[in-house]
């Protein structure tokens, strides 16, 4: 646990230098102007051996050849930059004789940010990829010393090209930082290909060793140096090159030996995959830069423009490490093949283009060497970011695990479209880096499907092949089972349970590497989430069906219930309508005939005398015809009440409860809340709420056993809600739901759908022994 924190806190502590010296010798650098200049005491004067065609003072006139008289006022044997590195940089004022021309004061202005920014953007962008390809590396295999060792590695050679133009500038030790980076990058490198390819020999440890002791006499040189000794500066640049010379030879011999295994060992393809690495991004920095510094000769172009083709290196160490239980070094190179012929072609376009817009005024080997590389690298950076942005993600929501294989569980089961089958075994491939994958299932209705991915999709006579095999592994019990290279597959992982059968055939992988025998139990484990994952998806589809089914079942039933509402809202209507017309018919017809049968029988009784015998008879009949006119006029009252037509729903409900209390024992208490008995609504609101009153009432008296009953109206929000409470028996709520199967309490379901066809409700509350209460509220 110790350990692991301190590798943590060292781990953090070195992004945070890393980032610190960036911004510190970036802030620095905009202020310094780049001279390009190194002299050298030649018969007492101090000639110029060399001038950057890129640096200021090529830029104001100063050649090889030119004596430099004085530096900032003073002899160039006492200004300290060249004293000690034989160089002229930090220097505002040169002061410089060419031959044939008089003497003359160069002054060196502070560049412009724009300029220094875009002429310092190759080296900056190649050493935040080394940095962001580290870091991108330890966040994806944090336990693997691979990884851990790639991190230092990249860090440290990240360093050494963020201070690689502060060094150019001469600023305060900066050079110094820079020779003992370079000197010690040769160390890290050979260590981390011993670790990588498990080649930790003497002679590599010597070797180490070696390194490490040329890398202390550096720095005992430059120590010496800081006291005053005097070192040839051009020696100690050969003694770093050399360091790193030696440390490139070491790695190619590693490699060289592990290329010799069996093709089916993953030590060989990841030797591939690196010596391929080392050959695309360090043999141009070494053919173009680093052999003509060693034989002093003329540079063939910038050596930021050589050195940009180092970013390919760290890349493929990447992916090697982060691949590492499942390399595949021959889809690589052909993404390695792809992305620099895009990047020629895309160079090319940019280069012309600025050719035919006269920002360039030549074009040559070094432009489109330097364009080419600038667009590569900002592919590469945006791929970096992203991946960070992803790994960043990933983290915070959980999902990011420590393993390859581990995380294909994760990947596959928490895809959102998982629910295909073919995306399922896609995604396989692409996580496993197979050629293919084959994958059969079958239930116990025989229901059978086939998902091909990769060379089989399309592939009849490989399908046939994997087949014929399932019905043979099915007969004879199945089993994990490798083939050999001639089969089209070389696994078959099954997956069997009591209702479901699953056969995957994993194909080849792009690489030769066969699967080990530590991946099997990986790969079973991950082909038995993959079958869980397709049996969960057979479940899910026969249940979607289903509810398909049911779901068309369901509307024709509610379309059907929809027709039932309509036609009860009409029935209600046209019952209303009927009873409208029917106490109009006895009310016009029956009872006029029973008023004028009655007159008539008044009359003739006034004409009878009292002691005649007919007399009594006729006053009998005359009171049976006054009870059937009574009669007549409660039908009608009951039919359609004229109160509620003249004067309204309150006054009808108070004339409606004084004709029941006088006939009933029953006493109805009233109370209206938000109207006035002049209060008028539309007359099927009126009728709806009338006969609910009505209805409410009536069930008391038939069922209830109560003699008290409280009705409640009131008006709020745009609605009218209406309650009705009695103090009697009670019934069960839960029966309400069967009355309308066996035909009892219609008046209770009628009114229910009377108020619901006007967008109201009703709610029925009782319980056994504690009353009803009826609760209607109906929009206005």
């Amino acid at each position: 646990m110790l350990d692991k924190n301190y590798r943590r806190l060292a781990f953090r502590t070195a992004n945070a230098v890393f980032l610190i010296v960036c911004l510190a010798y970036f802030t620095v650098l905009v202020n310094h102007a780049y001279v390009g200049l190194s002299i050298e005491k030649r018969e007492g004067n101090w000639n110029v051996c060399f001038s950057d065609p890129h640096g200021e003072g090529y830029r104001l006139g100063i050649h090889i050849g030119d004596i430099v008289l004085k530096i900032n006022n003073e002899d160039p044997g006492t200004y300290p930059s060249s004293e000690k590195w034989g160089d002229a940089e930090g220097a505002s004022t040169i002061t410089v004789k060419s031959y044939g021309a008089p003497v003359r004061v160069v002054r060196i202005a502070k560049p412009l940010l724009t300029y220094t920014l875009l002429s310092e953007l190759p080296m900056a962008a190649l050493g935040f990829i080394f940095w962001l390809v580290g870091l991108v590396t330890i966040f994806k295999r944090p336990f693997l010393v691979q990884a851990r060792a790639m991190f230092w590695l990249n860090w440290l050679v990240a360093l050494v090209i963020i201070l690689a133009p502060a060094s150019s500038r001469g600023l305060i030790l900066a050079r110094e930082l820079e020779v003992i980076g370079f000197s010690v990058v040769p160390v890290l490198l050979v260590n981390f290909v011993s670790v990588l390819t498990n080649t930790r020999n003497r002679l590599n440890q010597l070797i180490i060793w070696t390194l490490c002791l040329i890398s202390v006499f550096l720095f005992t040189i430059l120590i010496s140096k800081e006291l005053g000794a005097v070192f040839a500066v051009g020696e100690m640049r050969k003694l770093a090159l050399a360091n790193g010379l030696i440390g490139t030879v070491t790695v190619l011999w590693n490699l060289v030996r592990l290329i010799k295994l069996p093709t089916d060992k993953p030590a060989k393809n990841q030797a591939t995959i690196v010596l391929a690495g080392l050959a695309m991004g360090l043999l141009p920095f070494i053919i173009l830069t680093a052999v003509p510094i060693l034989l002093d000769v003329d540079l063939i172009v910038n050596p930021k423009v050589s050195a940009l083709f180092i970013a390919i290196f760290p890349i493929i160490l990447s992916y090697v490490v982060v691949n590492k239980s499942l390399p595949d070094g021959r889809k690589f190179l052909e993404l390695i093949i792809t992305s620099l012929v895009s990047g020629i072609l895309t160079s090319c376009l940019f280069t012309g283009c600025l050719f035919l817009t006269g920002e360039i005024e030549k074009f040559n080997v070094e432009t489109f060497l330097l364009l080419f590389s600038l667009t590569i690298m900002a592919l590469v950076i945006f791929n970096l970011f992203k991946a960070i942005w992803h790994y960043a993600i990933d983290k915070i929501l959980g999902t990011q695990e420590n393993y390859r294989i581990e995380k294909i569980v994760v990947g596959i089961n928490g895809n959102s479209s998982s629910l295909n089958e073919v995306l399922i075994v896609e995604e396989l491939v692409n996580q496993l880096g197979l050629e293919g994958a084959f994958v059969i299932t079958e239930d116990l209705n025989g229901q059978y499907t086939k998902s091909a991915v990769g060379r089989y999709f399309g592939n009849t006579t490989e399908q046939a092949v994997m087949e014929d095999y399932y019905k043979i592994a099915k007969s004879t019990r199945h089993s994990i089972e490798t083939f050999s290279s001639d089969f089209p597959v070389e696994m078959y992982i099954p997956f069997v349970s009591e209702d479901f059968t699953c056969g995957m055939f994993l194909g080849h992988r792009h690489s030769y590497i066969r699967f080990q025998s530590n991946e099997v139990m990986l790969l079973t484990t991950v082909c038995y989430q993959i079958g869980q994952r397709l049996k969960a998806i057979r479940v899910i589809k026969q249940l979607s069906r289903e509810m398909n089914v049911m779901e068309k079942k369901s509307r024709e039933s509610q379309r059907r219930s929809q027709g039932l509402e309509v036609f009860n809202r009409l029935l209600f209507s046209n019952l209303e309508e009927e009873k409208k017309v029917l106490a109009r018919e006895i009310h016009d017809g029956s009872l006029q005939i029973g008023l004028d049968l009655n007159r008539r029988m008044k009359e003739l009784i006034a004409n009878i005398s009292t002691e005649n015998n007919s007399f009594q008879t006729v006053s009998v009949m005359q009171d049976m015809v006054e009870d059937l006119n009574y009669e007549l006029r409660s039908i009608c009252s009951n039919l359609r009440p004229s109160s509620l037509r003249d004067l309204g729903l309150i006054p009808a409900v108070e004339v409606l409860f004084q004709q029941i209390m006088q006939k009933e024992l029953l006493v109805i208490f009233l109370e209206v809340i938000g109207m006035t008995r002049e209060h008028r609504f539309k007359e099927d609101i009126e009728v709806v709420a009338f006969r609910f009153l009505q209805e409410g009432i009536n069930n008391v008296l038939k069922h209830s056993g109560s003699t008290r009953a409280n009705v409640r109206i009131n008006l709020e929000d745009e609605r009218m809600e209406m309650i009705i409470n009695d103090s009697g028996k009670g019934f069960d709520p839960q029966k309400i739901a069967d009355w309308s199967l066996v035909g009892n309490h219609f008046g209770i379901i009628g009114m229910k759908e009377r108020i619901e066809s006007l967008g109201g409700n009703l709610d029925i509350t009782s319980n056994i022994g504690h009353g009803v209460t009826l609760r209607a509220s109906i929009p206005i």
